[in-house]
């Protein structure tokens, strides 16, 4: 069942996981929660927003592919050893640490490197192109990040089932029902006509899961507790003013 959405204009969810996260748990108002995403939404900023917020995110890392694309280098690949602060590459050399790396005038990680180990490394075709040698990047918020892939690790099974219950709506209503597009514009537009296509959906779902006959059931008994309770009428002008009034 799809509980809520939010209608962007940014081109990837890079941001979108900690506020989304939020607002499910404020709808199921439970106290702690446990979100799952695949890894568009992998940015150290939102899964802390995500802990700080009593959610627990498990969200696989990006893997970032070498100037080569030979898998057996990714980054990956390298292991760090925190103790003695080096990173150990996959043919046994030992890198260290030589500058920090801004954005910004802001320190985000700290570069790793050999110079001359990588200058007659056998491998170093495979491992970059730098004439200088490979380069490692540790983001400064690395420990907090390796704390987050290791418990995605060990729910890897509820991972995987993420697949399974998250990608069949889109595939419901984009290819099913041929919602490739909107046929409305502006945010406001978009967001009531995405939300006619979930609430569609949701109600497939249900009958699906209850039956029409246990559906009428539930409704009626809604209808008559609702007949006790005020009825607000929305009104929407031009632009996102909004009107309310009392029945």
């Amino acid at each position: 069942m799809i509980v809520d959405f939010k209608v962007t204009q940014k081109p990837n969810d890079l941001c979108e996981l900690g506020d989304m996260a939020i607002r499910a748990k404020e709808i199921f108002e439970v106290k702690d929660l446990a979100v799952v995403a695949d890894k568009g939404y992998y940015k150290s900023e939102e899964l802390k927003k995500c802990v700080e917020n009593g959610i627990t995110p498990d969200v696989t890392k990006q893997k970032h592919s070498n100037a080569t694309g030979d898998k057996d280098f990714y980054a990956y690949n390298f292991d760090y050893d925190k103790e003695k602060d080096i990173y150990i590459c996959p043919a046994g050399e030992k890198l260290s640490f030589y500058a920090n790396s801004t954005k910004d005038n802001q320190v985000i990680g700290r570069r790793y490197r050999n110079v001359l180990a990588c200058k007659d490394c056998e491998f170093k075709e495979c491992c970059t192109k730098s004439v200088k040698g490979r380069i490692v990047l540790r983001q400064k918020d690395q420990d907090f990040l390796d704390t987050i892939d290791l418990g995605t690790q060990m729910n890897m099974e509820k991972y995987r089932r993420r697949k399974e219950i998250v990608e069949h709506p889109f595939g419901t209503i984009k290819r099913s029902w041929g919602a490739y597009y909107f046929l409305t514009k502006r945010r406001l537009s978009v967001s009531c006509e995405i939300a006619l296509s979930y609430l569609a959906y949701n109600f497939r779902r249900v009958i699906n899961i209850l039956g029409i006959t246990d559906i009428l059931r539930r409704m009626k008994e809604r209808i008559r507790y609702l007949s006790d309770v005020p009825v607000y009428f929305f009104y929407f002008s031009k632009g996102i003013n909004v009107r309310k009034d009392l029945f």
